[in-house]
């Protein structure tokens, strides 16, 4: 009977986990199109395909790689890069926050588990799942980390190699395309937003404070001063507009 029961709890996990695969699929193209185009990115900054994959395994999240390879190509001091990704990826706390709901009858190492191989999308579809059904089987969001996490070390693997085969007269020629990658960011989010005359003024007092300050102070200093008055900025006038609203 025991043995039954234990089998029986092990296809149900086995189930569950095949069913959290078959939830991130969706999502796969979106990982397949950043992560390739942060593998190039990882290239064109002058790191190996191999490291690329171990940074992509360690790291596993589009924003801070792209901002981890403009930071150490110009030529930023350690600890500035480890900062900056670490104000990037702070997010992630908040996401861990909100779904601990759905984790109250698992272990610590399961809810560890589960929090480090947390990403955006993988955030929203469990939440998803959690409202539907209150709880999200460790088992299933194991299936759905794993199958994200997977492809996007594929995704970056398959962009380092493809641009590491390029000539060097081309590769020296795609040196912009870090930065018309954050271009392309900024302008998609800009597009996307519902209050642009914030957004505009947040990407101003950016480029501004960058220009002031960037003579003075090391790069990467600069970046995040730029980054987090502006942050701070927009976030006041969110509040502001939102008060003035009501």
């Amino acid at each position: 009977m025991l043995m039954k029961t234990k089998a029986s709890h092990k296809d149900e996990a086995g189930a569950e986990f095949r069913a959290g695969i078959t939830a991130c699929l969706p999502t796969i193209p979106g990982y397949w199109s950043i992560g390739f185009a942060a593998g190039a990115i990882g290239t064109l900054s002058g790191f190996t395909t191999l490291q690329t994959a171990l940074l992509a395994s360690v790291l596993y999240t589009g924003s801070a790689q792209f901002l981890f390879y403009s930071l150490w190509a110009a030529g930023a001091e350690v600890a500035s890069v480890v900062f900056s990704v670490f104000l990037v990826n702070l997010r992630y706390l908040l996401m861990s926050s909100a779904m601990s709901v759905f984790f109250r009858e698992h272990s610590t190492l399961q809810k560890l588990v589960s929090g480090l191989l947390l990403t955006d999308e993988t955030f929203g579809v469990a939440v998803q799942r959690g409202s539907q059904h209150s709880a999200v089987p460790f088992a299933w969001m194991l299936g759905l980390n794993v199958a994200a996490w997977l492809n996007w070390i594929l995704a970056c693997v398959v962009g380092a190699w493809l641009a590491s085969a390029l000539p060097s007269s081309l590769m020296e020629g795609l040196s912009f395309s870090l930065v018309s990658m954050f271009i392309g960011l900024v302008l998609m989010l800009w597009f996307a937003s519902h209050r642009k005359a914030l957004e505009t003024f947040s990407i101003a007092a950016a480029v501004v404070i960058t220009l002031l300050t960037a003579r003075q102070m090391d790069i990467s200093l600069v970046v995040i001063i730029a980054a987090s008055v502006s942050a701070t900025l927009a976030t006041l006038g969110l509040r502001f507009f939102s008060k003035g609203g009501k």
